[in-house]
């Protein structure tokens, strides 16, 4: 008999779900992860255990592990790594957490010569993730190689909170600094003050960077970019991941000779594509192929080539998404922007292409994922 539900009512959802234990994937201070397969919809996931080495903290890290579980599940961007669920055993101190499974390598094995992308996007796609955790007032506190991933689709993936720190006020710093990627020289703040903050980790990163990029300074834009995040005195380095952002945008721009009218070409084409997206459904799937793409947007110029406005949006969506999404049907979409956006990129030598398809791109990455459910035998 369904009963009805009160404000304050304790609601518990007892459905078993089972998961088949694939291998092992990595061990830590305060955790072990294995990969396991959901049955049901036949996905991969990580699970972390909490189960610390030294049991002499295990309380401890057991609230820091429940600490990590906070921050991830408020955290909603590509480049971070996405927790689907936890599970909790208080009484025993023991814990887990059902992760997204990244299939890839740690940054420092990343080679640009099997590569589609250099060191200077995946430096961007790495101050964007970090801007991102800037802006929710997280601090990461463990910046190494092994917790910044690339996955098979060659996405940035940043992992492993479990140092990390949810600041409540954005002027407070974190006294406690857990570092587990060495470096030659400490920041001022660290060394003098034992304070941690955001400006810190422009510090961190920068070093790691240093490090990575040491082969390829040559073909490295942003090396004065780094020069100035890695100065130990922190009035002579950016004060946050937001004005190295504003850095890199400067330099690439100083780059970038696009014409008034192309500019506007593409502005007007993002905006009726973007505009007609509601939300994903599940997860954002762009398709990211240059070829493809061309193909695609001339076929939608085909099929509309009597009309003055576009006649199917979502077949000039499916020109750069898969997946699912909601979007609006209404035909307001001008052929002659198709048109002039085909032209456009056709005319443009392969660097810009690229340029003009990441800034397409990183406006669809930004457009809002629902996560549907299956609404048969629920408690409500």
């Amino acid at each position: 008999m369904e009963r009805e539900l009160k404000k304050g009512d304790s609601v518990k959802f007892n459905k078993e779900k089972e998961f088949i234990y694939i291998k092992p994937l990595g061990s830590g201070g305060t955790g072990d992860t294995h990969l396991f397969k959901d049955e049901t919809t036949d996905m991969l996931f990580a699970f972390k255990k909490y189960s610390p080495k030294d049991l002499k903290y295990k309380e401890e890290y057991y609230k820091r592990f429940v600490d990590e579980i906070k921050i991830l599940f408020k955290l909603s961007h590509k480049n971070i790594v996405r927790v689907y669920n936890y599970y909790l055993y208080p009484n025993l101190n023991l814990g887990y957490l059902q992760m997204e499974y990244i299939e890839g390598q740690s940054i420092d094995k990343f080679n640009p010569n099997n590569s589609t992308k250099n060191w200077n996007s995946i430096f961007i796609e790495t101050i964007s993730a970090f801007k991102y955790l800037e802006a929710n007032n997280v601090l990461h506190r463990d910046i190494r190689p092994t917790n910044i991933l690339i996955d098979k689709d060659e996405n940035i993936k940043i992992i492993d909170f479990g140092f990390g720190k949810k600041l409540e006020n954005f002027q407070e710093n974190a006294k406690s600094v857990f570092l587990n990627w060495p470096v030659s020289e400490l920041p001022n703040e660290v060394k003098f003050n034992k304070e941690y903050n955001h400006q810190t980790e422009v510090y961190f990163l920068g070093k790691l960077f240093q490090k990575l990029i040491r082969n390829y300074k040559d073909s490295f834009k942003f090396n004065h970019i780094i020069e100035k995040m890695i100065n130990v005195d922190p009035n002579e380095r950016y004060k946050s991941f937001n004005e190295v952002t504003k850095a890199i945008s400067d330099g690439v721009l100083s780059e970038i000779d696009f014409t008034e009218n192309e500019k506007q070409v593409y502005i007007n084409f993002a905006n009726g594509l973007i505009g007609h997206i509601n939300n994903y459904i599940d997860n954002y799937n762009p398709i990211n192929d240059l070829n493809y793409t061309l193909n695609e947007l001339a076929q939608v110029i085909h099929d509309s080539a009597l009309e003055e406005f576009i006649q199917n949006n979502t077949r000039l969506i499916r020109c750069f998404i898969n997946g699912t999404y909601r979007y609006i049907p209404t035909n307001d979409i001008k052929v002659e922007t198709i048109v002039g956006f085909y032209k456009l990129l056709n005319n443009l030598s392969l660097r810009k292409q690229k340029i003009v398809l990441d800034n397409i791109y990183t406006r669809l990455s930004k457009i809002k994922v629902e996560i549907s459910y299956d609404d048969g035998d629920i408690p409500f």
